[in-house]
């Protein structure tokens, strides 16, 4: 049953929230577990009563089937009882809903009538007046207000039932599931996380800041590490609701998904910042040895070449020329990235320096394989870590989407959410 959502005049939300149907569907699915548990402790009693099995080994079998039959009647006695109090609790509820939306359909005809006699004040004094008698007011104005004041006493009505009736059923099912049977740990960990809502607003709150990183991260992918850091503690504590039935393993397999491609992100800027490395290495050893080349061929050219002490000293004098130039060449400063070649990087102004350094480099000495694939890796790096921090800004973006305007989105994660198991034991 859809409820209304415009509650106006009478509150502003529904005062009387709930799923009724969806309650008796849990309902059926309760019945169902029960069956299977008296079924199955039955088994169990027939095992442990069992006169063909011999031996010590026997003893223990009828003795462990006794136990877990008894904590499978219990859990059938949890299960049995629970259902019956929660159909009576979504009776209770359809019927105080049932009054709450006559008491709305009531106070809705009534705001009309004063509407249509009163259409400059009237919505103004919706929620104000008290019904009283004013001085010369239209009589179907006056029976108007008194029907909205009955109106709005029947919802009174109907939410103080609605309270009663759960308080009453909430006391039956804490009464039904207080006995000999103890939680583990385990389900005493998942009531605590449960209970925790701060857990929620904590991963709610680290996600929104992760978008603003991952988004950033596209542009200055220093902060890729960071974002990546919060990734990773968004995804425990999603996975540590997942595992307790307090979340949905969508949102686990969306971090998962969202994580690596933060993960590759930082990778290919990294790998964009050695392969300039290389570059800069490369082109000083070419730098230092082309120099070298060019002072021998000076001094053959000037007939200054020679053996003995002078020539000691001027292959010397060459040899020092030659690291001077692989120097100047390994600590030349970075080019200057233009607007367009920022913006071709989607903004990352420092990788496009990097990928343009190397370009550099390879046009300088194009004949130099190495240096050319450098080149070209450099320039596929880019792409790479640009494209995998736009996808994980549009699966992070496209998340949101879905939670604020997709329902087939919402019900789709509640689908993977694990069934708690609030009444269940130790077994």
């Amino acid at each position: 049953m859809t409820r209304p959502a415009d509650w106006a005049p009478l509150a502003e939300t529904d005062p009387v929230p709930g799923d009724p149907d969806g309650i008796r569907r849990e309902v059926t699915h309760m019945k169902k577990i029960a069956e299977k548990l008296r079924t199955q402790a039955a088994a169990m009693q027939a095992i442990a009563e069992c006169d063909g099995l011999k031996g010590e080994y026997a003893d223990k079998l009828g003795e462990n089937a006794r136990g877990l039959g008894r904590r499978l009647d219990l859990a059938e006695d949890r299960y049995r009882k629970v259902k019956g109090h929660l159909n009576g609790w979504a009776d209770d509820m359809e019927y105080a809903q049932n009054r709450a939306g006559h008491a709305l359909d009531d106070a809705k005809d009534a705001q009309r009538t004063i509407d249509q006699h009163n259409p400059d004040s009237a919505s103004k004094s919706s929620d104000k007046d008290t019904g009283k008698d004013k001085p010369d007011e239209d009589p179907a104005v006056k029976r108007a207000r008194e029907d909205r004041e009955a109106a709005r006493t029947k919802l009174q009505s109907a939410v103080t039932f609605y309270g009663e009736r759960a308080d009453l059923y909430a006391g039956k099912i804490r009464s039904s599931i207080d006995d000999d049977m103890e939680d583990s740990w385990w389900n005493d960990f998942k009531a605590w996380v449960g209970d925790a809502d701060w857990l929620g607003t904590l991963a709610e709150v680290l996600s929104n800041i992760t978008t603003l990183l991952t988004f950033a991260a596209i542009f200055f992918p220093a902060l890729g590490v960071l974002a990546g850091i919060l990734t990773g503690i968004v995804f425990g504590i999603h996975l540590l609701m997942a595992l307790t039935g307090n979340g949905s393993w969508f949102d686990v397999i969306t971090d998962i998904a969202a994580f690596k491609m933060a993960k590759n992100g930082i990778k290919a800027a990294k790998a964009v910042k050695a392969l300039q490395k290389e570059g800069r290495g490369i082109s000083k050893d070419l730098a230092e040895q082309q120099a070298k080349r060019v002072a021998r061929m000076n001094r053959a050219a000037g007939g200054r070449g020679g053996s003995g002490r002078l020539g000691r000293l001027r292959r010397t004098a060459d040899n020092q020329q030659g690291r001077a130039a692989g120097v100047k060449a390994r600590d030349e400063a970075m080019p200057e990235a233009t607007r367009k070649e920022t913006y071709k990087a989607l903004g990352d102004k420092r990788m496009a320096e990097q990928v343009k350094d190397v370009e550099r480099m390879s046009g300088r000495y194009p004949d130099n394989q190495r240096l050319s694939e450098v080149a070209s890796e450099a320039a596929r790096q880019k792409g790479v870590s640009q494209a995998y921090w736009g996808t994980s800004t549009a699966l992070d973006l496209g998340g949101r989407a879905g939670d604020a305007w997709s329902p087939t989105y919402v019900n789709a994660k509640g689908d993977m959410t694990a069934p708690t198991a609030g009444l269940g034991s130790q077994w």
